[in-house]
């Protein structure tokens, strides 16, 4: 039986990525290479709207934001951490190691902030010299309105970081129209790429910032990354994974023929579509303010001591949901990278009202109808 992966990373990779990424290897000194580079710069470049290099460090996303917190963020440094759930917990914590004093601002999870939010954190602490964002928190599933929280950081402020692993690829993140100073990302989720190619941007200010201090990581030295990137020919100051840079390309070439618009359109059409279809069948949605629902990722509230019988049933018809990162209330979190359409919505929902089934509980089977009426009130 085939088996569907709809966790928030990685997510299924189309059949011409996977095909990619078994081409020859070539060398990462050889004008192939160079070439092969050069695109995918230039196609991230137009999905973010910038003119700034990104920079492709090898890992996972949670290296990008590394590579933003030791070549950007020094001891003693004050830094306001923005959470609502684990993710943002994870970036203050790897900004706290460079011996930074780290400013809490939390709120409960499933909620999302506000750039009211935003403006009340920086007047209580004039002194940061940097902001932590996270725009998309998969651990709950709540997407935070980046835009209106990096308007409300003043100019010439602090320094603005964004953690858009989850993000991007999947809804609209244009950083230097937003004002947001550095952005991490990753290849395995809203690229459709398999894991291991970290994208890194940071704007002119953020660049000049990097000049006045010397990065304590050969690594993640963005300044040196950036070096070699813009050698008459560009390439990596190291050793790249080649067959990944190659799944990369062919993923980004696809979803800019698909066109990014269309993308993001269809992804929060499939979201808004399986929502509807859990508050149908009985679901309670764990980001109660359909504002803060992320387009990327629909958390599911389980009901007490069956969450994780019926993930076990949903694996079992060849469905792999990701269980929640915290002990209570017990979710269930589906992923919605993959561009699969109704069929797919209707995969999902129906995975769900049949592992209920046969768990032996009681949900409305009227789903399908109120699913149905979202998906053609959802066309764009």
């Amino acid at each position: 039986m085939q088996q569907h992966l709809f966790t928030p990373g990685p997510v299924n990779v189309p059949h011409e990525v996977r095909q990619a990424g078994a081409a020859p290897m070539v060398s990462h000194r050889s004008e192939p290479w160079f070439c092969l580079l050069e695109e995918i710069t230039n196609r991230l470049k137009r999905l973010l709207g910038v003119r700034e290099p990104v920079i492709l460090i090898p890992g996972s996303g949670t290296g990008a934001l590394e590579a933003l917190a030791v070549n950007l963020i020094s001891p003693g440094d004050d830094v306001i951490s923005f959470s609502c759930g684990v993710f943002g917990d994870r970036f203050r914590e790897i900004a706290s190691r460079t011996g930074a004093k780290m400013i809490p601002v939390d709120i409960p999870r499933g909620q999302g902030f506000t750039g009211e939010d935003v403006q009340v954190a920086l007047a209580e602490h004039p002194g940061a010299k940097a902001v932590l964002f996270t725009h998309n928190e998969t651990s709950t599933g709540v997407v935070n309105p980046l835009e209106e929280m990096a308007s409300a950081v003043h100019e010439g402020g602090p320094i603005v970081l964004v953690d858009a692993v989850s993000s991007l690829g999947a809804m609209p993140c244009l950083p230097s129209q937003w004002g947001i100073d550095g952005l991490a990302s990753c290849s395995q989720k809203g690229l459709l790429a398999p894991p291991g190619v970290a994208p890194v941007w940071l704007s002119e200010r953020a660049w000049e910032a990097t000049k006045t201090r010397s990065c304590p990581s050969y690594y993640f030295d963005l300044d040196l990354h950036r070096k070699y990137l813009e050698k008459k020919r560009p390439q990596n100051p190291f050793t790249p994974p080649v067959s990944l840079y190659y799944s990369l390309a062919a993923s980004l070439r696809l979803l800019e023929e698909y066109g990014w618009e269309k993308r993001f359109a269809d992804t929060a059409r499939l979201a808004r579509t399986f929502e509807a279809a859990c508050e149908a069948m009985g679901f309670e949605l764990f980001v109660r303010d359909e504002h803060f629902r992320s387009p990327a990722l629909t958390s599911v509230v389980m009901p007490p001591d069956g969450g994780e019988i019926i993930r076990k049933v949903l694996e079992e018809l060849g469905v792999t949901a990701a269980e929640g990162q915290e002990k209570k209330p017990f979710i269930l979190r589906f992923a919605h990278y993959s561009p699969g359409g109704w069929p797919e919505a209707s995969l999902l929902a129906g995975s769900l009202f049949g592992a209920t089934r046969k768990c032996g509980l009681d949900m409305h089977p009227g789903f399908i109808e109120e699913a149905w009426k979202t998906w053609n009130r959802e066309v764009c």
